[in-house]
């Protein structure tokens, strides 16, 4: 079967180390067994290296500056610059990493055109969420033959994570960090309104009763946020009802199905409730009594010193739980030579190393994929919470893409419906307009 077609399995590790039932939705693995690293040849320069290391030579290398592009513009965007900047000064390979940040649509704008002119990074972060037009278009080398240096601990890796970043016999990313999205609430804001801060809501309506509650808006304070140029929020509440944009297969529209219709009927009632200008500021404000969204806002969370609690996002009264999950690799662009290839591996093997895997998890809140690591966190209340979604999420529209349907069918669809268009009407206007987008 294709590994693509494959879902992040029941457990993912955390099932073994963290007795659960276990990262911008997909289909389950029908096979039920997780996909083993593929072999590929090594590099000629790895391989060179070798040959000097079996005749007992030390190989020397020459200062190196290696380019290295993401999207981390949030606080655990500084955490990542420290490991780099550790990495800078403590690496015996003269490699220099100079790292350049830019939000995903600019990340997304500038890369196919670098590719194309043969000036792209050495490397770059990619998310689930953006990598089905870099795959269709051949822009990232295999990555495979990582798993096979001698120094790469291979069996440390939670093999469902390493598939996910697989698309037919591709990998295009050696992994760096698998999120999901959460529930976020104030406990300070809900002990002033009367709610009990230890007991978020159990149910979807609960939480919408809430930000009703919640919302004062003599004070700037929002019993919720609801942005209309991003997906988190309105695709959580989907879930929430059981809907979504696709079917199992990624074939066939669903985004105007009766359960997106009771969607977007409270996603109206919880527009109500929130700012209408928003930012990641906003989440951190003291001003939100509840949300949804990613670890990495934990930072700014306790920078701010908010008194929050975390868990997976509800689901309505008799609707299964649902999450998307969201691998983010290490991809490396087909204009890459051979020997930074070689240098670009020397990194991501320090990174995934139990000492900064650790390091991440426990500083941005994201669930350990290394085995050694996740043992780390087997008595962490946070951690467990963080890592319940993976047991059951999926990769949201892997095969297509959430971008572009996010883009041309979603955002202007709750532009529209906020501004008082009928529901199902507009949901039956986009869903022909997603219908167009599948491949």
């Amino acid at each position: 079967m294709k590994k693509w077609n494959k879902l992040l399995a029941l457990g993912m590790a955390f099932s073994m180390t963290l007795a659960l039932t276990a990262c911008s939705g997909q289909s389950a693995d029908t096979s039920g067994e997780a996909a083993e690293p593929q072999s590929a040849a090594p590099s000629t320069a790895a391989s060179d290296s070798a040959d000097a290391s079996e005749a007992g030579e030390e190989k020397t290398y020459e200062p190196t500056t290696l380019t290295f592009w993401n999207g981390f513009t949030s606080t655990d965007g500084e955490v990542l610059q420290q490991i780099v900047d550790d990495f800078n000064a403590s690496n015996e390979w003269n490699i220099t990493i100079e790292m350049d940040v830019m939000p995903w649509a600019t990340f997304n704008e500038k890369l196919p055109a670098a590719i194309a002119a043969g000036n792209a990074p050495d490397f770059v972060l990619c998310s689930s969420g953006y990598y089905a037009p870099y795959v269709e278009a051949g822009s990232f080398q295999d990555v495979s033959d990582f798993y096979e240096l001698p120094e790469v601990n291979a069996d440390d890796f939670d093999k469902n994570v390493v598939d996910l970043l697989y698309y037919d016999d591709l990998c295009v990313g050696v992994p760096m960090q698998m999120v999901s999205h959460y529930f976020y609430w104030d406990k300070d804001l809900y002990e002033a309104a009367g709610l009990d801060p230890e007991s978020p809501p159990e149910t979807f309506e609960e939480l919408v009763e809430n930000a009703k509650l919640l919302t004062d808006k003599s004070k700037n304070q929002y019993g919720f946020c609801v942005p209309v140029n991003n997906n988190v929020t309105a695709q959580y509440t989907m879930y929430a009802y059981g809907g979504g944009y696709v079917n199992e297969d990624e074939t066939e529209a669903v985004f105007n199905s009766e359960e997106n219709v009771k969607a977007f009927e409270t996603l109206k009632t919880l527009y109500e409730c929130s700012p209408k200008d928003s930012d990641d500021n906003t989440y951190i404000s003291g001003q939100l009594a509840q949300f949804i969204n990613g670890p990495w806002i934990i930072n700014g969370l306790r920078e701010n010193e908010i008194n929050y609690g975390v868990k997976a996002v509800p689901a309505c009264t008799g609707v299964e739980q649902d999450a998307a999950v969201i691998p983010v690799g290490f991809s490396i662009p087909k204009t890459t030579s051979e020997e930074h290839k070689e240098l670009v591996y020397k990194f991501v093997n320090y990174w995934n190393t139990e000492e900064i895997c650790t390091k991440w998890t426990k500083e941005c809140g994201t669930p350990a994929y290394l085995l050694s690591a996740q043992a780390n966190f087997a008595n962490d209340p946070q951690t467990l919470a963080l890592s319940e979604p993976l047991s059951y999420g999926h990769i949201e529209c892997k095969l297509n893409g959430v971008n572009t349907i996010s883009t041309d069918g979603l955002y202007p669809a709750m532009e529209e419906i906020f501004a008082g268009a009928d529901i199902k009407t507009t949901l039956d206007k986009y869903n022909e307009v997603i219908q167009g987008i599948l491949k």
